[in-house]
């Protein structure tokens, strides 16, 4: 079994402030972010990434686990989730548009990485917020 820990609500790594030696400077790592927030819905290469600090894909890759304590990867998944939440809660999309505006390559890609994080489903997840605007229990996410 993986040792991940689901990371909602709000214990995303803050990989605003990198004060390990060997990470990312803070300034590259919010080069970083910003460059994540604008290319969301896009492919996002490590390469890209890597472009935005000055350093080679494979430095970079170590240098932002030891910055933000989990990888580019993981990162960027975690924001497309997070950004998924969102547009769960507060449109009435389809789960596949839905996947498409949050960056997923598919659905199947979304829902699978979205139960993985959060705990439940995209669809589950959208009923909860809905019925917790009514009074309704609302699932908890973890």
């Amino acid at each position: 079994m993986s040792d991940f820990v689901p990371v909602y609500p709000g214990n995303l790594p803050d990989v605003s402030q990198s004060t390990l030696h060997g990470g990312v400077p803070p300034r590259a790592l919010q080069r970083v972010r910003d460059y994540v927030e604008t290319h969301l819905e896009d492919s996002i290469s490590l390469q890209d990434l890597a472009s935005t600090t000055g350093l080679s894909t494979s430095h970079f890759i170590r240098a932002f686990k030891r910055s933000a304590g989990v990888t580019p990867h993981r990162y960027l998944l975690h924001r497309r989730v997070r950004r998924a939440l969102g547009l769960l809660a507060e449109t009435t999309l389809a789960l596949s548009e839905v996947a498409v505006a949050a960056g997923f390559a598919d659905q199947s890609h979304f829902c699978r990485e979205f139960r993985k994080l959060v705990g439940t489903t995209p669809s589950r997840y959208r009923r909860s917020t809905r019925q917790g605007r009514q009074g309704v229990a609302v699932i908890q996410v973890i």
